[in-house]
């Protein structure tokens, strides 16, 4: 008896071993491959489509500074530090180190050529995610938004090996994404976005200073914001660029913020504060609110340019996936 049964269960083990492998296959692919996760039809509600992601595995994220060993210009993110890439070429001096002559241009021109190299530093990008309460608002909600705008941020990084943080804050940061590399934690990171929920007032300048106490990694700093904050908004962006962050404010706003349809007795409520207003809108009133937006966003963009920080802004009822990278290249953010 113990035969027949030992070669019925071996039977069995073979029927069932192609279907239980290519189970597991099927999961390492999904793992290995974030598209395949993001296939799904709850993720695909929440962050991106898969042919949106292999748009963005063919984009680089692009830092304005650069160091280079003999040249000066720019510098983009690359895969690993202390690596480097061919720049320009200069001619030959006494004293120059004779490593660095290249005998081919030798051997064609009968000159001595110096290979001028440029530095591929590891950029950390740093991904600040407002998620106070009202980025909790708007056709879609601005934090919706701002999670996708993260997403494909994140993804571009992680597809170069860039290291990725992030954090999601209001008047502190309440989630943290702790430094990652590689396609192969695409997932994770996604899941951390999804799980961000909208908390408390917004007040940047205390979310930065908490953010500081915990990273000591410089490099790109992404502010995902809709900047609606009474104070600490020009105080929070300085102590980016005071600690030597290339700083990028990607600034959204609800199409009904922009141009606000509204008319008659009407009553205002913040959604941060709970402060309700009522008053009576018109024209002129209309008019006056458009006159303070543009002010406002001549002021911001005015003190972003002072402090050399990249400044976007996004309208969120317009389609993420069709403009994002053309507004993304626009602002030299991705190349």
């Amino acid at each position: 008896m113990v035969q027949p049964l030992r070669e019925r269960l071996a039977t069995l083990v073979e029927r069932v071993r192609p279907t239980v492998l290519e189970g597991w296959r099927a999961r390492a692919r999904a793992h290995a491959d974030p598209r395949h996760w993001l296939s799904g039809k709850a993720a695909s509600e929440s962050l991106l489509d898969e042919e949106f992601l292999r748009r963005l595995e063919r984009l680089s994220l692009f830092a304005q500074r650069s160091v280079k060993t003999g040249l000066i210009g720019e510098h983009r993110s690359v895969r690993r530090a202390n690596s480097f890439e061919f720049a320009d070429y200069r001619h030959y001096v006494p004293g120059d180190d004779f490593r660095r002559i290249d005998w081919n241009a030798y051997g064609r021109l009968d000159q001595l050529f110096l290979k001028l190299t440029e530095a591929k530093e590891d950029v950390g990008v740093h991904l600040l995610i407002d998620a106070s309460r009202s980025m909790d608002w708007g056709r879609p909600r601005k934090l919706h938004y701002a999670r996708q705008v993260a997403a494909a941020l994140g993804y571009i990084g992680l597809s170069r090996f860039d290291s990725i943080i992030a954090a999601a804050f209001s008047d502190r940061v309440h989630d943290y994404f702790a430094p990652a590399r590689g396609k192969s934690m695409a997932l994770s990171f996604f899941g951390f976005l999804d799980g961000i929920e909208p908390d408390a007032t917004t007040d940047l300048h205390a979310a930065i200073r908490d953010y500081l106490t915990r990273t000591h990694h410089g490099g790109i700093a992404i502010v995902i914001s809709d900047l609606l904050s009474a104070e600490g908004i020009t105080e929070g962006l300085d102590l980016l660029t005071q600690r030597g962050f290339e700083t990028t404010v990607i600034h959204l706003l609800d199409a009904r913020e922009l141009q606000p349809n509204v008319a008659g007795d009407v009553e205002l409520y913040d959604v941060e504060t709970g402060e309700r207003i009522e008053l009576t809108v018109g024209p002129e009133s209309l008019r006056s609110y458009k006159r303070r937006l543009e002010d406002w966003f001549a002021e911001t963009e005015a003190f972003c340019a002072r402090r050399a920080i990249n400044y976007l802004r996004m309208d969120t009822s317009l389609p993420f996936e069709g403009l994002a990278i053309q507004y993304f290249r626009q602002r030299r953010l991705v190349r």
